[in-house]
């Protein structure tokens, strides 16, 4: 994860990228605190334990006609 003006990017070793809270409509507290300037991220941090991941999996099926 790092910002670059004032934007957050998060990279594919973040563990944002299989959580719940950031696939839908960015509901993560992190991320919000960040975009309201609450908080301010300096170079770049790999989020890999965050207290509010919740796995997202997604369950595919194929259905047949």
């Amino acid at each position: 994860m790092y910002c670059v003006n004032s934007r957050v990017f998060i990279e594919d070793d973040d563990l944002c990228i299989n959580c719940e809270n950031y696939v839908h409509d960015l509901d993560c507290p992190l991320l919000s605190a960040l975009a309201q300037g609450d908080v301010f991220l300096e170079g770049s941090l790999q989020v890999t334990s965050c207290g509010f991941y919740k796995e997202f999996r997604r369950n595919l099926r194929v259905v047949k006609d």
